[in-house]
């Protein structure tokens, strides 16, 4: 059997890896020319860990990840609470912090291992399905030059502006937040022992600081200027990359149509908050290979678009609560962060 997938980032990337290992001959195309050098995602849970275990990736990650044993939540000048993250010294820790680089590099070298050859910058320009499989064109971009790609089934992984969801006529509905974000990944002394850092106003506006080895921190925020934040609360050295963009909530109508599926960011977009992003399309991607086995797509569409909605609900649900303005919200966000933290001291 033969499986198409389009897109070679993380999800597509662990797509290729869970169908190789059952067996199954795997083509993935990607628009681009290779792996990200961008640090992108940097949070890599115990579900994605444990899914990946199997092949030999979750060595590889783990080798080079920071765990994130503790955050701290700042709000104006005080520390408001610190919370230690349960579980992290399991054989799959809770949570660990890599930049998506890395964790691409560690895939793809999996994904040579078990004889899948990416074609990259390779466009997917068209699909045509039948009962018995899936007809799928991509073109080379420098060239113009296309080929046809005979498989029995497809998954689409090629990212939020995805060509096999335009390509299937599936609507993305949803919305897109107000303001601008900033991203960064600098190097910065960070002036406490956790390893990570969540910062609060009365504003409404939002900042995380995160560990990603070598010295190295990812800074997100939800106003224009992460830096300027940064900068208030520690020294920043080198700052690496830094820019900004808007945050969509969205999910597709359906996870796909005939022979054909979507799954990470090309099914799903959500804010940054809890990390999620990667880590639902790791499990979109394993949940595909299983689906493919078992000959039955649709339990695949119907689980998978569930949990896609929940977590867009529960991130946005938590994105709120964090960017409270007012009192009486400001009070109560504080007073549950600060019962999380003595909850999460008690079970050391």
């Amino acid at each position: 059997m033969h499986i198409f997938v389009s897109g070679a980032g993380p999800v597509g990337m662990s797509a290729a890896i869970a169908l190789a290992v059952r067996g199954y001959e795997v083509t993935v195309a990607d628009r681009e020319s290779g792996i990200t050098e961008e640090a992108r995602a940097v949070g890599v849970n115990r579900n994605s860990l444990s899914l990946l275990s199997h092949c030999g990736a979750t060595a590889g990650i783990l080798a080079r990840a920071e765990v994130v044993r503790s955050a701290r939540i700042v709000a104006g000048e005080d520390t408001i609470a610190r919370i230690k993250v349960p579980g992290q010294d399991r054989r799959w820790p809770t949570l660990v912090a890599l930049p998506q680089s890395e964790t691409e590099r560690v895939l793809h070298e999996v994904v040579a291992r078990n004889g899948v050859t990416i074609l990259w910058r390779h466009e997917t320009t068209a699909i045509a399905q039948s009962p018995d499989g899936v007809e799928v064109e991509i073109t080379q971009r420098e060239t113009g030059e296309t080929r046809t790609i005979r498989a029995d089934y497809a998954f689409g992984a090629d990212g939020s502006h995805s060509a096999v969801r335009r390509l299937l006529n599936i609507d993305f509905p949803g919305r897109t937040l107000p303001g601008t974000w900033s991203v960064a990944d600098a190097h910065c002394e960070f002036p406490w022992p956790d390893q990570a850092c969540a910062v609060l106003s009365d504003v409404g506006e939002i900042g995380v600081i995160v560990t990603i080895g070598e010295g190295r921190h990812r800074l997100i925020a939800n106003h224009p200027d992460v830096l300027e934040m940064t900068r208030r609360l520690m020294p920043v050295h080198r700052v690496l990359r830094e820019g900004t963009f808007h945050v969509d909530l969205r999910v597709a109508e359906v996870m796909g149509r005939g022979r054909v599926c979507l799954g990470g960011d090309a099914a799903h977009v959500h804010s940054p908050v809890g990390g999620r992003g990667m880590n639902l399309g790791i499990a979109d991607a394993f949940a595909f290979a299983q689906a493919v086995e078992d000959r039955d797509l649709a339990p695949y569409r119907a689980e998978r678009l569930a949990q896609a909605q929940r977590t867009v609900r529960l991130t946005d649900r938590a994105y709120r609560a964090l960017a409270s303005t007012g009192r009486p919200a400001i009070l109560a966000r504080n007073t549950a962060l600060r019962a999380v933290g003595a909850v999460s001291r008690l079970r050391r």
